[in-house]
Parts: structure tokens; C-alpha cells; sequence
């Protein structure tokens, strides 16, 4: 699971990268033989210090950001939103081009000092190298600005876990969604940001056995026809789409949600053409109000009545999806 709270540094700008790495190299000290042997010694350890300083800083910037070079995934849709990934890709180039650029200044200007005969060549060689890592590092100040401001974006995109059975939850606002993420959760669901709507999704979770299972409920996203969406959140409900094992979609035949039951069924089946090939379970909500005769399952999320059938009903569509895709895999 990708945290991009924590695996992306805040990014410096360059100035800030040359002051960390000026301020820990002027505190490195050296003895010698004599003056000139001491000021070689500690030329050489400030240039490596400070080489070895910038070009870690950078590649670690670069690393911590996700493969670029894939098109498709949940965490891929979304940060294409987001983002403007051939700049993105542009800039993380840079960036591995100044470190390696960095460390072969690095490598060349310890070798002149080391070769200096006198107080003057050493100085120069010294100076020089400042320079010229300093303009290499100086040049990269768009490229730091858009990976800082792609940085504070993708924190933007909710804790998911990929690898994790997922149920999604769709239907109109007020059906009782959020409250049945919360009766069938382990513990009370992390609302997170969403970058494409005003709420924020649930993202809950519970087990059996040793089995975890992820709950998503999608306010904002997966409420109205997707026809009548722009192309930013039809992005953002694509990705869903590589998270979604099963979808369950809430009516309220009460009808106390505000939409008609002709409504909800017309979002019903806009989901279930949109998404093709994922499992649809029919739930009405709202059982202590109007029950149906209809053969959909039967829940009160608000009384936490029929909840508990409706999570053996997901266990064992989860059970038989996993055995379905065992099924599929290449035997060796």
C-alpha cells in the first residue's frame, strides 16, 4: 500500500538544498601535516560531503515518487488527474541527470584537488566546483517546484490499499451508505480527502479469519449518472474500477432519501454498465421504514438490522471470486 504521506520528502528548493549541504560540510575538519596538507584534507572531505549531500537528496526525491512509466491502476488514474505526468516525467528526468552530474564534479574536483601543487590551485579547484554543482543544482528549480506541487496533490489521494479485497459502495446521497461502511467496519471508517469531489470517501475495513476485507464508500462519485459527469470524475470513477471486487449498491424504496426508486434504478443500471465485469449485489436499506417484497437482501443500517447477512453474502462472494481468479492462475 502506497502512503504518499510518508514516502514522498518535502521537496527543497535549491537554495535550501545548497544551504543543507554548505552548512554541514563548514562544520567537517581536518588535521594535516602541514597548513597546506590540512586545507587539501578538508577540501576533499567538503567536496565529497557536500557532492554526496545533494546527489542523495535528489535521488531520494526521485525514488520516492511512483513509477511514472505506468498507465494504468487506481493510484495511476488518479495522480493522472492530478498531474501533468509528462512533466512530472520531465522533471524526475532532471533531477536523476544533476545527480549524476553532481557526483562526476564530485569525482573530477576531488582528483584536481588532490593533484593541486599549491595554495592557489586548490582554491580554484574549490571555488570552481562550488560554482559549478551550485549552477546544476540552481537549475533545477522548476523541476523541485513541480514535484513539491505534484507532492502536496497526491497527499490529497485517499489511504486504498490495492492488494486488499474491496467492496465499493454506490448510490444516491442519503441511502444509509456511510452508516453501513460503519456497521460492517471493524472500527469507525477513516474519512479521507478525495480530490475530485467535496466530501471526503469512507475507507473501512473488516476481517474473517485471517482474511481482510476493504469497504469504500463513494459520496460525490458514484451518485448520479455517469453521463452526467465531466471527464475529471469519470477518471476518478475509472479508477475504481481497479480497486472494486464487488460492487454494493443501496436503494431506499422508502424513498425518505429524496430520490424515487425509478431514479435509483436508473443509476443502477448506469453503474452496472459502466462497470462491466464487477460483481452488483442489491441492497434495500432502510427495512424499518418500508419493506419491499422484492428478492433483494434486506438491511437497516441505522438499526444494524440484516447487516450481518449481508457480510456472510459479501465473505462468500469474496471466497469464490479469489477461487475463480486461483482457478486462472498458470500451474507450473
Amino acid at each position: 500500500m502506497l502512503n504518499f504521506r510518508k514516502q514522498i520528502p518535502t521537496i527543497m528548493t535549491p537554495e535550501e538544498i545548497l544551504d543543507k549541504a554548505f552548512k554541514r560540510a563548514v562544520k567537517i575538519d581536518k588535521e594535516g601535516d602541514s597548513k597546506f596538507d590540512m586545507v587539501k584534507k578538508k577540501s576533499v572531505a567538503r567536496i565529497t560531503a557536500t557532492g554526496d549531500i545533494i546527489a542523495t537528496l535528489l535521488v531520494k526525491y526521485n525514488r520516492s515518487f511512483p513509477s511514472v512509466n505506468k498507465r494504468e491502476g487506481f493510484m495511476i488514474e488518479l495522480m493522472c488527474v492530478l498531474a501533468d505526468m509528462d512533466e512530472l516525467k520531465q522533471a524526475l528526468s532532471k533531477l536523476e541527470w544533476a545527480a549524476v552530474k553532481v557526483g562526476q564534479l564530485r569525482k573530477g574536483y576531488i582528483a584536481k584537488c588532490k593533484d593541486a601543487k599549491n595554495m592557489n590551485e586548490l582554491d580554484s579547484a574549490r571555488k570552481e566546483y562550488y560554482g559549478r554543482m551550485s549552477s546544476v543544482v540552481n537549475r533545477l528549480e522548476k523541476d523541485l517546484a513541480v514535484l513539491a506541487a505534484a507532492r502536496e496533490k497526491f497527499r490529497t489521494i485517499p489511504m486504498v490499499d490495492e492488494n486488499t479485497p474491496t467492496i465499493v459502495i454506490a448510490g444516491f446521497p442519503n441511502v444509509g451508505k456511510s452508516q453501513l461502511v460503519e456497521r460492517i467496519s471493524t472500527a469507525k471508517p477513516e474519512i479521507a480527502p478525495y480530490p475530485f469531489t467535496t466530501q471526503g470517501i469512507g475507507v473501512g475495513h473488516f476481517t474473517s479469519g485471517w482474511r481482510k476485507f476493504q469497504v469504500i464508500d463513494t459520496p460525490g462519485l458514484l451518485d448520479r449518472p455517469l453521463e452526467d459527469r465531466n471527464q475529471i470524475e469519470l477518471q476518478a470513477i475509472l479508477a475504481l474500477k481497479y480497486l472494486g471486487d464487488i460492487i454494493v449498491f443501496i436503494l431506499d424504496p422508502s424513498e425518505t432519501a429524496g430520490y424515487t426508486m425509478e431514479q435509483q434504478l436508473n443509476l443502477l443500471a448506469s453503474v452496472r454498465q459502466n462497470f462491466e465485469g464487477i460483481p452488483i449485489i442489491e441492497v434495500e436499506n432502510k427495512v424499518d421504514i418500508l419493506c419491499t417484497d422484492s428478492g433483494r437482501i434486506k438491511i437497516s443500517a441505522k438499526e444494524n438490522i440484516g447487516t450481518d447477512v449481508l457480510v456472510e453474502e459479501l465473505i462468500k462472494h469474496l471466497r469464490q471470486l479469489e477461487k475463480e481468479e486461483f482457478a486462472m492462475q498458470p500451474k507450473e
